[in-house]
């Protein structure tokens, strides 16, 4: 496992847990604290700290085009079709996108593993470009098209940055569910962090168990959503969750207009690590 580091900053009177590539002052973490997050031991992650594919024993590639009803443009593959659409180099995983000069290549990666309950949080730098729309989000194991169908399944979106539909420097977290999907009526979160945000590194989390979810950025709880104990339609949280990182290009979100001033450009969504804490 790599090191882990954390710093404290000031923000007015508010103090937020950080992690930063700019000159600054870091703090070892103390072995018995690396494993253990509010209470709860860390269960499963993924440091990255190594060279290659990602690891299959961990992460298994979701490879299909359109997006599955949000009409994006990207044709996810996995590595045995390109192998440069998901690396894991210099300590991050890198997922990119690119035009071919017929369509966009891109990778949507999920988790071997699910989880009920606990706190999820990734290290990210997203791409910030309009026309991109890099997500950190779950799904549950029990989804099916025909018995258990989205969104009366659930869905929860801890991190999406959709420059074209949300302004640039943003990044919002969402819940879906039967009884609350059609305009996102029960977000969970949103920042607009400044100019700077697509050169920085944030953490994104997650704190959920049977009676609330939260959104967490930098440490600090952006929003809440409690369970209202009236069943599936507005809590279908209660069951095994899997991650997914995938970037998508244009689509509902993304903005297809905008997608065609990215052919030519980077279009990366890098991750330092992915960490499970129950």
């Amino acid at each position: 496992m790599k090191k882990i580091f954390k710093v404290m900053i000031a923000m007015g009177s508010v103090m937020a847990l950080s992690f930063l590539t700019t000159s600054c002052f870091f703090f070892k973490v103390d072995d018995d604290e690396a494993v253990n997050k509010d209470g709860m031991q860390l269960v499963w992650s993924d440091e990255f700290d190594y060279t290659g594919v990602p690891r299959t024993t961990d992460w298994k590639y979701q490879t299909g085009k359109s997006g599955w009803g949000n009409n994006e443009l990207q044709n996810y593959i996995d590595n045995a079709s390109k192998a440069d659409t998901a690396i894991v180099e210099d300590g991050h995983l890198k997922i990119k996108a690119y035009y071919d000069g017929s369509e966009w290549k891109s990778a949507r990666l999920n988790t071997r593993k699910s989880w009920k309950y606990g706190y999820i949080e990734a290290r990210l730098k997203v791409t910030d470009k309009r026309g991109a729309w890099p997500a950190f989000w779950m799904m549950p194991t029990n989804f099916d098209n025909t018995t258990n169908p989205w969104p009366d399944c659930g869905e929860i979106d801890i991190m999406e940055n959709a420059p074209y539909a949300a302004g640039s420097n943003v990044v919002f977290s969402s819940l879906h569910a039967k009884g609350h999907y059609s305009e996102h009526p029960e977000s969970i979160g949103k920042k607009n962090f400044g100019s700077s945000f697509g050169d920085e590194w944030h953490t994104f989390g997650l704190q959920w168990d049977e009676t609330k979810i939260s959104a967490v950025y930098d440490g600090e709880v952006m929003g809440t959503y409690y369970n209202d104990g009236t069943g599936k339609k507005n809590w279908p949280y209660n069951t095994d969750f899997y991650i997914i990182l995938n970037l998508a290009i244009g689509g509902n979100l993304g903005g297809t207009p905008a997608a065609a001033s990215l052919q030519g450009s980077d279009v990366e969504f890098l991750v330092d690590y992915v960490r499970v804490y129950q």
